[in-house]
């Protein structure tokens, strides 16, 4: 009984100093169309306090823009009491028709335990929330489609139009801000063809406004018109649609038509010259727009043909260096077995002035060479020197019978008389100067 007692009064005493944190995301509205802007707000509170900021950062969605505005203090009440915390807001623009999920967020907060004052450190998560995508409604062009609250257009002439002449060139420029939107959401002015009119257009400026409350953004495009044929010449009509998504309504800016009256011109030689200078300036321009999109100094498209490639030539590389590591590891192999080896560790005994070392690699030597000599000392006496049997002699009674350290020279003598041993055995079976052995063991055929 003592001991519920005790266990009950522990956990009241943990619930009486211990925290809640609440967080959670709203989204408004949870269907929208294409370009418009849902208001999400991410919310995290406590039952005490947080003792540091809270950074929440950018809000990766696939499938939509994300632009972060601003946070703000506040305190709500759950379940009857009352919790202080920091709502972050945000706009998400959507891209794509269908669903996009706001993903789970995990954030890091400091906060007390309640009677407390140290911050203790704690990770809360959100839970995701899907939002549903509409397309562009039927009967409106996708290519002309914008959700805004307010779309403002201004035109600007190089020059009035009333005076033109054929080869004159003149600059129009469309100025469009938006309300509510980012710029690419804006759509490109469609220019429509004309008789007797080349058209230009230039690289668009485009720029997107912030402030802690919402966006504006402008897209300002400039072409130039080429008179090429005297006579009225009929500049059509420009219309731009936007849908604004406070009051569900569609609106229409229209830029009206213009007649222009060109003027001929008896000096008509000017007229290929001009032209093929504007086509230059336009390729020019677009190329350097392309370069804005560059990815390690390459296009996306060049740079997705040498990504292609580079691993195309990867996985060659691998394979061919799989079969010479194959080859390598066979070779060496069966260099290991062979008399060239063999042969080597009998004079790096010799080299360290090793005899007994000497002696075990001597046999093994001999029997990569011939069954039929078994010993070196009958091998010496077949295809060896007096010289050799001598200095052979004076090394086993000086590490055999006498005990004693070997002079250095006669390790010397025994190199090079060994060396001449291998080469005679070589020239009777006339294998000298040839490029392998006839016995597959042997690798490297002795030089002279």
């Amino acid at each position: 009984m003592v001991k519920k007692i005790i266990i009950l009064l522990l956990l009241i005493s943990i619930k009486g100093y211990s925290q809640n944190l609440i967080s959670y995301i709203t989204v408004n509205p949870k269907d929208a169309y294409i370009g418009q802007p849902v208001k999400l707000t991410v919310s995290v509170y406590s039952s005490t306090w947080f003792t540091s900021g809270i950074d929440v950062g950018n809000i990766q969605v696939d499938g939509a823009l994300t632009v972060y505005f601003r946070s703000v203090s506040n305190t709500r009440t759950f379940s009857g009491k009352q919790y202080a915390g920091v709502d972050f807001f945000y706009n998400v623009f959507p891209t794509k028709e269908g669903q996009i999920t706001i993903p789970s967020l995990t954030i890091n907060v400091e906060s007390p335990k309640t009677g407390g004052y140290k911050g203790i450190k704690h990770i809360v998560k959100t839970k995701p929330k899907t939002i549903n995508i509409k397309g562009v409604p039927l009967g409106y062009d996708p290519n002309n489609w914008l959700v805004a609250t307010s779309l403002n257009i201004n035109e600007k002439w190089s020059v009035p139009i009333t005076n033109i002449k054929v080869g004159d060139v003149i600059q129009r420029t469309v100025n469009r801000s938006a309300g509510g939107t980012l710029s690419e959401f804006i759509p490109a002015t469609k220019w429509d063809t004309v008789k007797g009119i080349s058209i230009y257009p230039k690289r668009p400026q485009v720029k997107t406004n912030k402030s802690k409350t919402g966006v504006s953004s402008s897209r300002v495009e400039t072409v130039n018109y080429l008179f090429e044929k005297d006579g009225k010449v009929i500049i059509p009509s420009i219309e731009y649609v936007y849908w604004n998504s406070y009051n569900k309504k569609f609106y229409h800016k229209v830029i009206d038509s213009l007649v222009v009256d060109v003027k001929p011109n008896a000096d008509l030689a000017m007229l290929a010259s001009i032209k093929k200078s504007l086509q230059k300036e336009n390729k020019e321009e677009f190329i350097e727009e392309d370069k804005s999109f560059l990815i390690l100094g390459m296009t996306v498209k060049e740079f997705i043909k040498n990504l292609l490639f580079t691993l195309f030539a990867l996985f060659l590389l691998f394979k061919v260096l799989k079969r010479l590591i194959f080859f390598y590891k066979q070779k060496h192999s069966e260099y290991l077995k062979s008399e060239s080896y063999a042969f080597k560790k009998v004079k790096n005994a010799i080299h360290k002035n090793d005899y007994n070392a000497f002696i075990r690699t001597s046999n093994l030597w001999l029997s990569k060479l011939d069954t039929k000599n078994r010993t070196l000392q009958k091998f010496t006496n077949n295809y060896g020197t007096d010289r050799l049997n001598k200095v052979l002699t004076e090394l086993n009674e000086s590490n055999f019978k006498f005990r004693k350290t070997s002079d250095k020279s006669s390790f010397a003598i025994l190199m090079d008389e060994i060396n001449n041993l291998r080469k005679n055995y070589f020239k009777e079976q006339n294998l000298l100067n040839k490029s392998t052995l006839k016995n597959k063991e042997w690798l490297n055929p002795i030089k002279k």
